[in-house]
């Protein structure tokens, strides 16, 4: 005490009274502020918003946030026309983490919601639900150079022209957008026309495109050259490419299956870093969600997803046969399936496991489902096939391998029930969309997988009826097939039917897969037109290919290996 002058004593003396004022009116804002966010949250759990009827478990997620979200309809246009505003969609799946943290910090925030429902029109998609509409935002979004992973955000005017898609990774980063283009649409509307009608003329150059045949060799050489050197915890994490690309993984397989000893040698090296990385769920014997990456800490981010784990499971099932060291984690693998996909009635897969919980406590969310229990048609394809080769792969002496023989066929027959009365199928159990060439594409090479196990003339002709569909319905006039047979639109906002020979987020090609199940079938049925038919589509996917980017057109790189002798 003896360094305390009398005046200093003086002066805590005179001011303490008011720095106790001060504080104690501080504190007494922040209890207030945390009283109104938390009367705003009941509220808003009292009275939720209009996706808490919807079937899609994404959007019924979303029924709590503060922002009053709209299915996408004909519905939502017609008020942003009538309100004269700007329509905000939000693409965005239930497995994603990084949505789930999106939703809780910006679409859970007074600031950012009364933002958006004074502004805009705001419309949530379910990616997975909704194949039609993810693929063509996501396409909007690699125009605009966001990087490769959900959420996306996407501006459109309420005659439904897209002006702007983003892929936010922050609350910040969105309200930039969302001030920016609000106060453009009110102050400089001439400006945000122009930039609709630059962003239709990229995108009409860059996918509406006649096709054109060509042959090309020497793919397999190009793709290894130009594969990514394995993760590290050294690399940095790419913002473009997943970790590890299932669809690179799956051409590597093929051409280890050829003989490259450089393939097979740089397969194992990725099949066993995968299994030693975070990624890898040892209490549920899943994997995180590749596509949906990792955060600062290391961490994966996402749930674990069927089409993702049906994929592994038939590469490490496939890869055992190269190397025996493999089939353990391909074991695991089956058993996670079996144990945490699989449903028994109606027999088939749910579609994805809840993404973990954020760390933060303000951060968490309430009441998010566990699962997603939709059985989504591509990916209960992919368990079929991924189930055909383990079962292939281990004999029937092994028990599991026997149970993966009985549930591929069983799964098939949920499929063949999904059947819509025009002959395509619905995309998932919910019946909400349909006419989708990949799904049409994967129950093929499925059905024929079936059908391999054990002789089903009931699954390879399901098999020859969908090849069939889409060689009528789906055909490109000038070479190739569409994604769809025919364009969507809802309001003014229209979805145009797309030839894709590149690779899709992390799928391959859709003509690539039709390419396959086309060879397939031929090798089944001893039908040797679509033999002829799937070469001939092969020319046309090198015709679109890209030397300068071989990891883009991985797929094709796969269905060579597949077909060609």
């Amino acid at each position: 005490m003896s360094g305390l002058t009398p005046e200093y004593l003086a002066t805590v003396e005179r001011y303490a009274p008011r720095f106790a004022v001060l504080s104690g009116v501080c504190m007494l804002m922040v209890l207030l502020a945390w009283l109104g966010i938390s009367l705003r949250g009941l509220e808003r759990e009292q009275h939720p918003n209009a996706l808490q009827n919807c079937p899609e478990t994404y959007l019924r997620s979303g029924q709590y946030q503060l922002v009053d979200w709209q299915p996408c309809s004909e519905d939502a246009f017609q008020r942003a026309k009538q309100r004269d505003r700007l329509v905000l969609m939000e693409l965005g799946a239930y497995w994603s983490g990084r949505c789930q943290r999106l939703g809780i910090e910006a679409f859970s925030d007074s600031g950012v919601a009364d933002l958006i429902n004074r502004e805009f029109v705001a419309v949530k998609i379910d990616a997975d639900a909704a194949p039609k509409r993810a693929r063509y935002l996501r396409q909007l979004a690699q125009l605009m150079g966001a990087p490769n992973q959900y959420p996306i955000v996407a501006f459109f005017t309420p005659d439904g022209k897209p002006i702007r898609a983003v892929a936010p990774d922050t609350r910040a980063e969105l309200m930039r957008h969302l001030e920016e283009l609000s106060q453009m649409y009110r102050t400089r509307p001439e400006q945000t026309r122009q930039m609709a009608e630059q962003l239709e003329r990229a995108w009409n150059e860059r996918w509406a495109r006649p096709a054109r045949a060509a042959t090309i060799s020497g793919v397999d050489v190009a793709f290894l050259t130009a594969l990514p050197p394995l993760p590290s915890e050294s690399t940095e994490p790419s913002s473009t490419l997943p970790a590890f690309h299932l669809t690179h993984l799956e051409t590597l397989l093929a051409l280890a299956e050829r003989g490259s000893a450089l393939a097979q040698e740089t397969l194992f090296a990725r099949l066993r870093a995968l299994r030693d990385s975070s990624y890898w769920d040892a209490e549920r014997k899943t994997v995180h969600a590749l596509h949906d990456g990792i955060d600062a800490e290391g961490k994966p981010t996402g749930g674990a997803r069927l089409i993702e784990h049906a994929r592994l499971l038939s590469l490490y099932s496939r890869a055992a046969r190269l190397d025996p060291e493999l089939g353990s984690v391909a074991h695991e693998l089956a058993d996670g399936l079996r144990t945490q996909f699989y449903r028994e009635r109606p027999a088939g897969f749910i579609a994805s496991l809840a993404p973990p919980k954020l760390r933060t406590a303000v951060a968490r969310g309430r009441g998010l489902p566990q699962s997603d229990p939709t059985l989504f048609t591509d990916a209960n394809a992919y368990a079929i096939i991924a189930l055909a080769d383990y079962a292939e792969t281990f004999g029937m002496l092994d028990p599991q391998a026997h149970w993966a023989r009985q549930t591929a066929s069983r799964v098939l027959e949920t499929l063949r029930a999904a059947r819509t009365l025009r002959g395509d199928l619905y995309h998932s159990t919910t019946r909400t969309s349909s006419d989708w060439m990949p799904d049409l594409a994967l129950v093929a090479r499925a059905a024929v997988r079936v059908h391999q196990l054990q002789p089903n003339p009931r699954a390879l002709q399901l098999a020859g009826q969908l090849l069939r569909r889409i060689w009528r319905n789906y055909a490109d006039p000038t070479g190739g097939f569409y994604d769809a047979s025919q364009s969507k639109q809802w309001g003014d906002f229209k979805v145009m039917p797309v030839r894709m020979s590149v690779d899709d987020a992390d799928m391959p090609a859709d003509n690539a897969l039709l390419a396959l199940a086309m060879y397939e079938y031929a090798q089944a049925s001893g039908d040797a037109r679509w033999r002829t038919r799937a070469l001939q589509l092969l020319q046309t996917l090198g015709g679109d290919y890209d030397p300068a980017n071989p990891l883009a057109y991985a797929g094709y790189t796969l269905a060579i290996a597949r077909i060609q002798p």
